[in-house]
């Protein structure tokens, strides 16, 4: 019986004394003084950035499309023409094909043209005609 106390009462001293000595410290201190300038500390400020991007957004929107002159849509298909406004893109259309349509020059998807409809029974507007519109590019 002795031995087992002089057994536990070594273990317990021999663990006593392995983590007293090896155990965690405080990290001494350190006056570093302001190394880093305060302004690093603040969010950037982002209202120049957002008055730029709204001063493009209204200058799109006050913007004026031409009249009768079309992109055409990548949703056209055989028998309808998706016509979206030039140069803002903002407005898309969706017209039928006269059974014969006539197109001069280029009418693919993207191409940039120029439409002429026919009235239908007195409302419906049918695309009887579309003419590519050459752009003049400034160099």
């Amino acid at each position: 019986m002795k031995k087992i106390l002089y057994f536990v009462a070594a273990l317990a001293a021999a663990s006593f004394i392995t983590t007293m000595g090896t155990s965690c410290k405080f990290a001494p201190d350190q006056h570093d003084g302001d190394t880093v300038a305060a302004s690093e500390f603040y969010p950037i400020d982002t209202s120049a950035a957002h008055a730029k991007k709204m001063a493009k957004i209204a200058a799109i929107k006050n913007g004026k499309d031409s009249v009768g002159i079309y992109y055409v849509g990548s949703n056209s298909t055989k028998d309808l023409i998706e016509l979206v406004s030039y140069p803002s893109r903002r407005d898309t259309m969706m017209y039928s094909k006269t059974r014969h349509i006539k197109v001069k020059g280029n009418a693919d998807i993207n191409h940039v043209v120029r439409v002429d409809f026919y009235l239908h029974n007195g409302k419906d507007s049918l695309v009887k005609y579309v003419e590519e519109v050459e752009l003049k590019t400034k160099e």
